[in-house]
């Protein structure tokens, strides 16, 4: 009788053991999924990062993310273990006007195209169809090879639920009008599809459909993060807002109240959907406000500390279950790839070999992603592409099981680019400078690009060249200009000369990177000099000239106008000959280098000078010292204090200083200083008498249209203070 008692109550408690068991596993199964939502703002949408700081504060699970267009690339970065620290970091240390264009950096690009790069503030692409308006602003080039590199670690990941944290992102397609939610394929694409801000995205064309952001039409997809199986949704919605009357006199806020306009009724249903909502506020922000990224990631975490009673209390209540674990994102970097195969689509004009060229890199080797996004970003700066993109592919069929495929897709440019650039200056009045630029005409990797100045001192320069890179490549130029060049005893002006410059060179350059280039050629030059007026007595001179140069050229420079960075180098040598047994030596050298002490000042010390063998019956290959103008023409330097042309000789000695100070935005004061000697011959050149000296100070603005500037100044030749003005580039 004691045994039946005994295994009866093994019994039970064995039963009770087990239904205990069962219900902690059950218990465990059925905790409830957290989701996060993120909406699109642009701008706004970096509110996210601080809310993402406080939901891990709070040790919150997050079992999903998902969101549209900014929404989903801080939810996507989120989902694959960028942490919102690492977030914040790389939210401030961007460089929000490149990364929001397509421009780029002037150190990219190649030095044939910095020159020129530099005159015009506006163009306008030709296709062979004529002349159409593009689908948006904005190609999206430098933001998406960013999010190549970002998400290189999960190229192999192709359904986003085996993420860290299960993802989810939501485009719009204009054809049918319907959202197009991604849950798969190649996540740096997918965002790109999200973030298609109509008008200002190019949208992304795939198959039958034209897509754009997902904020047309859904902006704050809470109503797919339900049916993925959230039980809890946390919503944080940085999107329109309807504006006050009176606020309808910004641009942006109507611009938001249209794009926006349809999405706004989905989306205040789908805020009654969340368990907790978070709207931060952007009283006096604007969605285009990325350089405020400080200031917006706190409003974000601003607005979550005001609910943190409920997040804090959330979370405690998920501790109770088994699987409960804190959103903490972490990730390994990809450090190296073995590169197996390079596949490139869509050229046609461009050849393969200069294309691989460009992008230096090469089949079954290792490389790095970021060698990978400094090759597309190469390869871009090239200018011989409207878009490039990029996909790593694993390659399922090397027997390594290490390769991956690098899928490179471009979209050349087509047609014709024209572009305009204006420019005022003392010396040489008004101007304005057309251009038009034909690439892969006659052959590949050429490029013909012919310059127009419109003024009272017109210019035609035609240049033709095929680009090899560092072998050797041909080019031809012509160049017509005329301007008037005076004469001075002192600083007493004795007579003004028109002059006109025909020539036409035959040249080899090598390239050997985007900044170093030497080569050299043949030239013919027609010079007609007319008097316009004299206290002599002057005639006409025609002379021809048959010369032989080389040139060395070195440029690093961050910005033409107000450096900060970098060095530039031009130095000419010239073997000039205008009779039949008469000839000249002409050498010309300057170097500049631009040190940054801090945000704001910059040190430019620099070095000119040159030699010539000229005699005055080749006087146009003397050396002519004054003004500011910073082209580079014959003999003519620029040097602070002195009048256009004021003091000519034919040797040269001088170097400069400029002390440049950017106080507020694009706002700058420089002070300038130079000094010098000039000689005709070389053994007097440095006599204590020959000295010159001079300085300056300007205010100077980098403006859209180049730079706007005044100069005053004075010298050891010039008794007098004068002034200086200067409106765009120099041509």
């Amino acid at each position: 009788m004691q045994t039946k008692i005994l295994l009866v109550s093994l019994n039970i408690i064995l039963c009770f053991c087990y239904f205990q068991s069962a219900s902690g596993q059950q218990a465990a199964f059925n905790r409830p999924k957290v989701g996060i939502v993120l909406s699109g703002g642009a701008a706004k949408g970096l509110a996210h990062i601080g809310v993402l700081k406080v939901i891990e504060e709070v040790g919150l699970p997050v079992d999903f993310i998902a969101g549209t267009s900014m929404g989903s690339v801080i939810g996507g970065l989120y989902a694959i273990g960028y942490d919102a620290g690492h977030l914040e970091q790389l939210a401030l240390e961007q460089d929000w006007d490149k990364l929001l264009g397509d421009n780029i950096y002037r150190q990219d690009l190649s030095i044939e195209e910095k020159t020129e790069e530099d005159l015009y503030f506006i163009s306008f692409p030709v296709g062979e169809s004529g002349f159409n308006l593009p689908s948006g602003l904005i190609k999206g080039q430098n933001i998406e090879n960013l999010l190549n590199k970002l998400c290189a670690h999960v190229y192999n990941i192709r359904d986003f639920n085996n993420f860290e944290i299960p993802f989810f992102c939501v485009a719009a397609d204009i054809m049918s009008g319907k959202e197009v939610v991604y849950r798969s394929g190649y996540l740096p694409h997918a965002i790109r599809k999200s973030i298609s801000i109509p008008s200002i995205f190019e949208p992304v064309e795939l198959d039958s459909m034209v897509l754009v952001d997902g904020g047309v039409i859904n902006n704050f997809p809470v109503d797919h993060m339900k049916r993925m199986g959230a039980d809890i949704i946390i919503g944080v919605y940085t999107g329109h807002q309807k504006p006050e009357r009176e606020e309808m006199g910004d641009l942006i806020k109507v611009f938001e109240q249209t794009v926006f306009l349809t999405s706004a009724e989905k989306d205040n249903l789908n805020k009654t959907l969340c368990k907790i909502l978070i709207s931060p506020d952007f009283t006096r922000l604007n969605a285009s406000d990325f350089y405020l990224a400080d200031t917006i990631i706190k409003r974000g975490e601003e607005a979550a500390r005001s609910v943190f009673s409920d997040l804090q209390a959330l979370a405690d209540s998920l501790k109770n279950f088994g699987d409960y674990k804190p959103a903490k994102p972490s990730f390994e970097t990809l450090d190296s790839v073995f590169l197996k195969k390079i596949d490139i689509c869509g050229l046609n004009k461009v050849s393969s070999k200069l294309m691989t060229g460009k992008l230096h890199l090469e089949e079954n080797s290792v490389t790095t992603p970021q060698a990978i996004f400094d090759a597309i970003d190469h390869a871009y700066s090239s200018l011989y592409f409207e878009k490039i993109t990029y996909e790593l592919e694993e390659m399922i069929d090397d027997p390594s099981g290490k390769g991956i495929r690098l899928i490179i897709n471009v979209r050349e440019r087509e047609g014709v680019l024209l572009r305009l650039g204006i420019n005022y200056n003392t010396d040489l009045k008004s101007s304005i400078i057309l251009n038009a630029t034909f690439r892969n005409l006659l052959l590949d990797g050429s490029k013909l690009s012919i310059n127009l100045g419109l003024g009272e001192n017109p210019r035609i320069l035609a240049s033709y060249f095929k680009n090899n890179g560092w072998k050797p490549g041909f080019g031809i130029d012509l160049d017509i200009q005329n301007y008037d060049i005076f004469r001075y005893e002192g600083s007493r002006k004795i007579s003004t000369l028109d002059y006109t410059d025909y020539s036409s060179r035959l040249y080899l350059q090598s390239i050997i990177s985007n900044s170093y280039s030497f080569g050299g050629g043949i030239e013919y030059e027609r010079v007609i000099l007319k008097p316009i007026i004299s206290e002599t007595i002057e005639e006409k001179q025609s002379t021809d000239f048959y010369n032989v140069y080389g040139y060395i050229l070195l440029d690093t420079y961050d910005d033409i106008s107000y450096p900060t960075r970098g060095s530039r180098l031009i130095t000419t040598y010239k073997l000039v000959n205008h009779q039949p047994t008469s000839s000249a030596h002409f050498m010309k050298f300057r170097y500049d280098q631009a040190i940054n002490t801090g945000k704001r000042l910059t040190f430019i010390p620099g070095i000119f000078g040159g030699i010539s063998t000229a005699d005055s019956s080749a006087s146009i290959y003397h050396f002519y010292l004054g003004g500011l103008n910073q082209f580079n023409r014959k003999g003519l330097l620029p040097f602070t204090g002195l009048e256009f042309m004021q003091v000519t000789n034919r040797n040269i000695a001088a170097a400069g200083l400029n002390i440049q100070y950017n106080f507020w935005k694009n706002n700058y004061v420089t002070l300038r200083f130079n000094a010098g000697s000039t000689s005709w011959d070389m053994d007097s050149l440095f006599e204590k008498n020959s000295g010159i000296y001079g300085f300056g100070l300007t205010y100077g603005n980098n403006s859209i249209i180049g730079p706007i500037e005044v100069t005053l100044m004075g010298s050891n030749l010039h008794r007098d203070l004068f002034t200086y003005f200067n409106i765009g580039y120099w041509f």
